[in-house]
Parts: structure tokens; C-alpha cells; sequence
């Protein structure tokens, strides 16, 4: 019985037009050799434009439709982007009032362009923010939030891979 409702369940998802996000696999247009030069960083953290670029390059480099160039004038499209903000804030207190969490978000602006004519034919805005604990040993708390961007990273590139496959 189980398994019947399990297959009406999949098969009622797969004839509505369910799809998982992505799974093309393939860019817009039939872009398939793509160029991505580092984001500009409008922030006041440092690093943040290579580590975001580093990113968006190892995430799009695990998708066998994409090829991505060392040169514009080798690509066909242009994927850039703007670390428009970067923002940490404490969330939540321990008894004695003393910081026990913060949470970092980031947001990015991209856009697609056909590298011949620079024409965008997709941007999106997209964020991301996570917790992480506080420490009172100051290096403990920097490598906290640099795992925490790197999470955040992460998160963003797989965010704009997948927008960029499922708008089209």
C-alpha cells in the first residue's frame, strides 16, 4: 500500500510539471562557453569579490554543459557580479547579555551578458545569510565568520546556477 501512494505521489509531481531546479543543465541561448570575471566588491570586508568569483567558478565548473574561458573574447556570454552587501549582526544573547550568536548575510547582484554585444539577458539579486556562535578568543571568532562567508559563498553560487538554469 505504501508504495502505491508513493508512486501516485511521484507521478502526480512529474505530470503537474514538477521539475528540480536546474536540471537542464544547460544556459540560456545555447550559451555554452562562459566567461566569469571577479565580482566587484561594494562592501567594506576584504576579499569578498575573490572569494565570491572562486564560488561561482567551482560551481559552475560541475556542470558538464558549461565550459567556462580565460578570455571575454573566447566567451559567448559573460557572467558578472556585485557583492553589494555584506552585513553581521548579533542575533541572540546569553544571561549575562554577552553576544552568544550572530548571523551574516550577504547579498549579490549578476547578470548575464552576450560577450560580443555586452546585451544582459538575465539578472537576479540574491542572498543568503547564516548563524554562527561567538567566541570571546578574537580568532576563534574571525575564523567563525570566514566559515560562516564561506558557507554563505557557497550557498549564493548554487543559488545563481540554479536561477540561471530554471529562468530559462
Amino acid at each position: 500500500m505504501r508504495f502505491l501512494l508513493v508512486f501516485v505521489f511521484i507521478s502526480s509531481l512529474l505530470g503537474c510539471g514538477y521539475h528540480f531546479p536546474g536540471q537542464s543543465g544547460a544556459l540560456p541561448e545555447g550559451v555554452e562557453e562562459l566567461y566569469i570575471p571577479l565580482f566587484i566588491n561594494k562592501t567594506a570586508e576584504p576579499q569578498l569579490e575573490n572569494k565570491m568569483t572562486s564560488r561561482v567558478s567551482e560551481v559552475f565548473s560541475r556542470n558538464s554543459k558549461i565550459s567556462q574561458v580565460e578570455k571575454s573574447e573566447n566567451a559567448e556570454a559573460v557572467l558578472s557580479g556585485t557583492v553589494r552587501e555584506y552585513k553581521t549582526r548579533a542575533v541572540s544573547y546569553n544571561s549575562n547579555d554577552d553576544i552568544s550568536e550572530y548571523r551574516s548575510t550577504m547579498v549579490v547582484d549578476v547578470s548575464l551578458q552576450h560577450a560580443d554585444t555586452e546585451r544582459s539577458f538575465w539578472q537576479s539579486t540574491v542572498s543568503w545569510s547564516t548563524e554562527y556562535s561567538a567566541s570571546d578568543d578574537k580568532n576563534l571568532q574571525e575564523d567563525l565568520e570566514q566559515q560562516a562567508i564561506d558557507e554563505i559563498t557557497l550557498r549564493l553560487a548554487e543559488e545563481i546556477l540554479y536561477q540561471l538554469l530554471d529562468d530559462f
